[in-house]
């Protein structure tokens, strides 16, 4: 595989007739936050449209030693179909051409004048409307997906989002703390043996963009892009639904002082998701999810870094609860930890 930066990719495309010389040598690249497991990258052409180039590697660039099969390229792409054939236009980018034998694609740029909505998350941006239109948007894939006998063959195949979520989130934090080790075991168990829709595996507010509308009357209500699917999979939903939550919550214990706002918009999510006509058939799943992946983002391979270490312990304490003796409601997971974050605030 030839592995492609800023410094080859002109020349690359240049190669395998993906730009003309003449417009390869006026073209520019830059690169772009890609995560942990990808090298992504923006192609600037004169009077042309601009481009992203996404290519995968083996090793994932995180502390803790962390390896993939650099085939999940492929599975990116294939969700990105569905989801271009299953959601509104324009909330997914559109895909442009690919290389099998370098393991990468190209898709449609978004406008450079996007907000990535973790950065407004962690400003304190605690917009409720955004929370109800991800929940609509969650639900519309997961009900137009669901039982679909051609996606269960297609994207049955749950090794990517084993490596990349399951082993590096339940199984690391379970063979480091043998009290939960039962629990996380079992919620590996019972998600792997479910297979009901098309879960994407990784929405999450750094895969969220916000795009200012082009006409002046909707001025403030940002186009939603999502992006980043290779741990997308036919599975179970209540993954998603934790793995979002835990981003939210993990961002309402940062902005404990506010955390009233930032727990109205996660219950706008949830309320929009129910409201689709999605109701979880196990609601505690979901919650077992959240408080797993919570606890995966402090002790786990990839963990944040914007938590203070009394927030950390705040997390860790509350999580091992809600994972020994879940919750059977997410309102009431809500409500504990609303409970707890007014009785120490000073995380």
């Amino acid at each position: 595989m030839l592995e492609l930066g800023p410094d080859n990719l002109i020349e690359y495309l240049r190669d395998t007739g993906r730009l003309s010389p003449a417009v390869a040598v006026r073209s520019s690249v830059k690169s772009l936050s890609g995560g942990v497991s990808n090298v992504v990258m923006r192609v600037s052409v004169p009077e042309g449209e601009d481009f992203v180039v996404k290519q995968s590697r083996a090793q994932l660039r995180t502390q803790a030693t962390w390896f993939s099969q650099p085939e999940r390229i492929w599975r990116e792409r294939d969700v990105l179909d569905v989801l271009s054939r299953v959601t509104p236009p324009g909330l997914v980018p559109k895909l442009l051409f690919e290389d099998r034998d370098n393991f990468l694609f190209a898709m449609e740029a978004i406008p450079c004048e996007h907000i990535v909505w973790k950065s407004s998350l962690l400003d304190g941006e605690a917009d409720v409307s955004i929370g109800r239109r991800l929940g609509e948007t969650l639900a519309r894939i997961h009900a137009g997906t669901t039982d679909d006998s051609d996606l269960r063959e297609r994207l049955g195949d749950r090794t990517i989002f084993d490596e990349l979520r399951l082993d590096p989130f339940y199984r690391f934090v379970a063979q480091r703390q043998s009290e939960l080790r039962p629990a996380l075991e079992r919620l590996i168990e019972e998600t792997l043996a479910t297979a009901t829709c098309l879960v994407l595996g990784d929405f999450s507010p750094k895969n969220i963009l916000l795009v200012t509308s082009e006409s002046s009357s909707d001025s403030k209500r940002p186009r939603l892009v999502l992006v980043d699917f290779e741990t997308g999979h036919f599975g179970d939903p209540a993954f998603d639904l934790g793995f979002f939550l835990s981003h939210l919550l993990l961002k309402t214990i940062k902005h404990a002082r506010r955390a009233d706002e930032f727990l109205e918009m996660v219950r706008e999510f949830w309320s929009a998701y129910r409201g689709a006509g999605l109701q979880p058939a196990r609601e505690e799943h979901s919650v077992l999810h959240l408080a797993a992946c919570m606890l995966a983002r402090v002790d786990g391979k990839s963990t944040v870094d914007y938590l203070t270490s009394e927030a950390q312990s705040l997390v860790r304490e509350i999580t091992r609860e809600w994972l020994l003796s879940p919750p059977d409601r997410v309102e009431s997971a809500l409500t504990d930890l609303q409970r707890r974050i007014n009785a120490v605030c000073s995380c």
